[in-house]
């Protein structure tokens, strides 16, 4: 569950598409806190996998339903892209 409050403005790195899927790969600083592949991540309101952690950034594999129907698949490197982690068990709404 997410609340809606971004909690950080990320920036798009890449974004690599095949006839199926895709990986994009966001820079960020906030949400970098804790977070593990297998994380829930909303991308400009889209609730997406953590595929990957690197140092400054985050991975997320984008299927080809999630790219024609939410504007990810408009996105181009240099974007900034909104940034949400779920709310927490206990955590304060």
């Amino acid at each position: 569950m997410f609340t809606g409050i971004v909690e950080e403005l990320g920036k798009l790195v890449s974004l690599e598409m095949g006839s199926d899927s895709g990986v994009i790969t966001v820079e960020a600083n906030k949400v970098l806190e804790g977070c593990q592949p297998g994380d829930s991540i909303a991308v400009n309101g889209v609730c997406l996998t953590v595929v990957g952690r690197g140092r400054d950034g985050l991975a997320f594999e984008v299927g080809p339903e999630t790219r024609t129907r939410t504007s990810l698949g408009r996105l181009r490197p240099g974007d900034g892209v909104n940034l949400e982690r779920p709310l927490r068990f206990g955590g304060a709404l």
